[in-house]
């Protein structure tokens, strides 16, 4: 099968976005096989369920190699071509693309079915439990070889999809070797602690380190359930919209599971292996924050100011990395101080 999967892609790229010609709809057929694979056939769509799709109409089904699959951080604002291209294109292998949102439409179809040279790329809008358990949104995820969680408002995300026969399916995929990876809010679910504001607002780091317990504060349990990001918690739009105290807080609400925030800045994205190694893409840093025992959470009450010391910080750029299992990294970090009771919150001044 993969001797065949370059040459249907061939086939596929040279024909128009109207259609495919019948050379490459017959290649396709050929791995159209989905049923083979134990996937069974494509159930019936719920009417009220909205699709946009483009490419081959059937599914087709790829050998995926799970240790060599990963998932991708991305920060947010305009999206990272090298990793699609460096990561998901030749793990694919011409497979099937499902994205994921509860708003929204088709922008992501065309740019990844180029980019990707996918046999397919669908959209689902699942904006609700019902459709969450669907039969044919279970299926349409147990059968990708990528799936993207686009931006939007994770409360939605979480609200609709936790603890759904969607979220079911997302784990058999990941076990079965797909990419999982989100942008924004679709970053937000990754972590093994997702951020949740519920609706009333997102967190501003001047603001919740004001009051540890904040309305805005917020959480939920893990999503993705991916072993080399358990005991984290993601963060985008990162520096550009100064979310380094309000990430520190947050940590602080998790002092005893210690969590690993990682936080991207917008138009970068980090790739994370099932190793527990990570490589940055684009065009701005990843950031690590943790406690080690130098650290203190010196002062967590509701009500109250924040105040933290000692936070490990580091700084990570393209050709840097970090080990997330072994808290390993070719950056050395900075120690980092918040004083909610302090105009300047940070110390040093500047925590970027």
């Amino acid at each position: 099968m993969k001797a065949i999967l370059p040459l249907c892609m061939v086939l596929l790229f040279g024909c128009t976005q109207q259609g495919q010609d019948s050379v490459s709809n017959d290649a396709l057929d050929a791995i159209a096989n989905a049923e083979q694979c134990g996937f069974g056939p494509r159930p019936t769509k719920p009417a009220s369920l909205q699709r946009y799709a483009v490419g081959y109409t059937e599914d087709v089904c790829v050998p995926l190699s799970p240790e060599q699959a990963g998932v991708i951080l991305m920060g947010g604002s305009t999206d990272v071509d090298s990793v699609f291209i460096d990561k998901v294109r030749p793990h694919i292998q011409g497979g099937n693309v499902l994205v994921l949102r509860t708003q929204g439409e088709d922008g992501y179809n065309d740019y990844l079915w180029h980019l990707l040279q996918a046999a397919s790329v669908e959209t689902l809008l699942v904006d609700s439990r019902d459709k969450a358990n669907s039969e044919y949104v279970s299926w349409a995820v147990r059968t990708a070889e990528f799936i993207w969680f686009a931006g939007g408002d994770q409360s939605t995300y979480i609200a609709n999809w936790q603890d759904t026969a969607l979220q079911q399916a997302l784990h058999n995929a990941y076990n079965r070797g797909a990419i999982i990876g989100g942008t924004s809010a679709g970053n937000a679910i990754l972590g093994s602690v997702v951020y949740n504001p519920d609706g009333v607002g997102s967190a501003v780091s001047s603001e919740v380190a004001q009051d540890f317990c904040h309305e805005n504060i917020k959480f939920s349990p893990d999503f993705l359930a991916a072993p080399m990001l358990a005991n984290t918690i993601t963060d985008t739009h990162f520096k550009q919209r100064d979310r380094m105290g309000r990430l520190m807080v947050f940590l602080g609400h998790h002092q005893p599971q210690n969590l690993t925030g990682i936080a991207v800045s917008e138009r970068t994205a980090m790739w994370v292996e099932r190793s527990g190694d990570t490589e940055v893409f684009g065009e701005h840093e990843v950031y690590i924050v943790r406690a080690d025992t130098q650290s203190r959470y010196q002062q967590t009450r509701c009500g109250q100011p924040v105040q933290v010391t000692d936070l490990l910080r580091y700084r990570l750029v393209p050709g840097d990395n970090y080990q997330l299992l072994r808290h390993q990294s070719n950056v050395s970090p900075i120690r980092l101080s918040l004083d909610g009771d302090r105009a300047q919150l940070y110390s040093p001044l500047n925590p970027y």
